[in-house]
Parts: C-alpha cells; structure tokens; sequence
C-alpha cells in the first residue's frame, strides 16, 4: 500500500470516528432531554429549568425551586401544617444564628419563604444577636393566627409541629428540600 492509500484510509478512519463519535454524544443528549421532559410535569403543573432552577406558574405567580416535586414528596409533611400556614393571619419565621453552620442556606430559605409564602411574614431570631437586628422570636410568641417557623440546624431532618410552632429540622442543603416541600404542599402542587 503507497503512501496515498494510506493517508486516504486514514481519512475514511477519522471521518468514520468522527461520525460515530457524533452519534453517541447525539444520542445521549436526546436521551438527557427525553429524561427532564418526561420529569418537568408533575400534578398538572409544568417546570422548565431557569437559572439553575425549576420554576413554574402558582396561580399566576412564577416560583422557583431547588428540587422537583419528585424528589421531595417522599418528606414526610402533615396536612395540619400546611393548613396551619394556610389559615395564619401572618407567619413568624425565626433561627438562630450565631451557632449555625448552615447560615448562607438559612438565610436563602428564610428570603424565600417570605417571598413564596403567599402571607405577610415577620422575620426574627431565637436569641440576640450582634450580627443580626431583628426582634427575639420563639415558641413562646406564636398563636394559632401567627405560628412560627424555626429553622432549627440538626442532623434529623424533618418537620415537627408542636401546638403553633413549626420546626424545620435540617442541615446544609437540606433545608432547601424543606423549604421546596412545605412550598410544594402549601400551593397544592403536592397533595397531602
């Protein structure tokens, strides 16, 4: 075989590879998008992935979240709370924060429940507090019109209520995932 042949069938190698290699990045994009389709409807409601969220439409307001309804459903959430929330004149939200190591997510799911709630929500903290100037809230100031929500670091993540205290138990991400269920069931997307 001459010196043409073989630059020919080394041609016809790459061009071959390059094709194959085409396909298979081809194929597994289709099957990344036939995937998140087949997962962005839940309940009647439509997500699409915007700033590295899935946001949809709640009764004409569009509402980001961290996690799909999939993925958090499986959190155990009593109806008594959501219908807590439902009824509250206002919701109290309260953590604390100088021994927390998960402040930068607290403080995310603190801003969006006051934003998604869908009630007026007043901010405090368990303790004084140097770094922040909000009012001391605890247990201790909710009633059945203004429960409390505490953001509560622990290694047991979960919801607790105890009479108009309501405790998000988690720590790291995870209260994001709280903070996507309680929002999922309060808008009814998730049904208790």
């Amino acid at each position: 075989m001459g010196r043409r042949e073989r630059k020919i069938e080394k041609r016809k190698q790459i061009f071959m590879s390059s094709i194959l290699v085409f396909l298979m990045i081809a194929s597994g994009f289709a099957v990344m998008v036939g995937n998140t389709n087949s997962q962005l409807k839940y309940n009647g409601y439509r997500f699409r992935v915007q700033n590295n969220q899935y946001v949809t439409e709640i009764d004409g307001e569009t509402i980001p979240f961290y996690s799909l309804p999939s993925e958090v459903e499986g959190i155990n959430l009593s109806s008594t709370i959501t219908n807590k929330l439902r009824e509250a004149y206002l919701v109290m939200l309260s953590f604390k924060p100088e021994q927390s190591t998960s402040l930068q997510v607290i403080e995310v799911a603190r801003f969006d429940l006051s934003q998604y709630l869908g009630k007026t929500v007043y901010n405090g903290v368990l303790e004084e507090s140097q770094d922040y100037d909000l009012p001391v809230l605890t247990c201790e100031n909710a009633t059945v019109q203004t429960p409390i929500i505490i953001l509560n670091e622990s290694s047991n993540p979960g919801f607790i209520e105890e009479d108009n205290c309501i405790y998000l138990n988690a720590n790291g991400y995870e209260f994001l995932w709280l903070r996507d269920r309680l929002l999922y069931s309060y808008h009814g997307v998730i049904e208790d």
